[in-house]
């Protein structure tokens, strides 16, 4: 039995082949590893990857890419889940609804009535998007990974629980996902790079 349980292939441990990437196995910083740095917000209304997020990231890339590691940011916006404190000139949050969230059992936080975004400031989020792509990749991150999970904005748009535009991102899941999918878009034409 503990000679079989030797021999299984733990996946995790294998080399894998991402896109234009050759993993040598898919859990730690070495030499062919995958590592993806969590939250990197991509505008001031959720909280802006700007140019001095460049210059501080640029180090610890650097030393990511020293032990032959490939680096990936996360890219994200927040949503609704925020407070106006944390919005430019205290405005309130953006959201694909109007409606606040409870307050945070566990922490207490209670947090602001969001704006739904206007049909002609979806644009604006997208660039949002490919920009912060651009500086990533301009930090030296070798590619990014958009969050679109956890309702987060993309996810919050996706779903019909959290989304009631009357526009072209409301209503049916198609139209649901169009800004998921404009968002996907504006990064890989702005990367230059399609997985295969």
């Amino acid at each position: 039995m503990v000679q079989q349980a030797a021999k299984e292939v733990i996946p995790l441990m294998t080399p894998w082949k991402m896109g234009q990437f050759q993993l040598s196995h898919r859990v730690r910083v070495t030499k062919g590893g995958l590592l993806i740095a969590e939250a990197t917000v991509v505008s001031p209304t959720a909280q802006g990857y700007t140019q001095e997020h460049v210059e501080a990231w640029k180090p610890i890339v650097d030393a990511v890419h020293r032990k032959g590691g490939i680096f990936f940011s996360q890219i994200w916006h927040v949503r609704r889940v925020s407070t106006n404190e944390f919005q430019p000139d205290g405005q309130a949050p953006i959201s694909s609804m109007d409606r606040q969230i409870s307050p945070d059992a566990e922490s207490g936080m209670v947090y602001s009535k969001p704006r739904r975004l206007r049909t002609e400031e979806i644009a604006g989020i997208v660039d949002h998007f490919r920009r912060a792509e651009r500086n990533a990749i301009e930090t030296g991150f070798d590619g990014v990974e958009i969050h679109g999970a956890h309702g987060y904005l993309l996810d919050q748009f996706m779903k019909d629980s959290s989304n009631d535009c009357t526009d072209e991102y409301g209503g049916s899941l198609e139209n649901r996902c169009c800004f998921a999918v404009e968002v996907i878009d504006a990064v890989v034409r702005e990367f230059g790079w399609a997985p295969e």
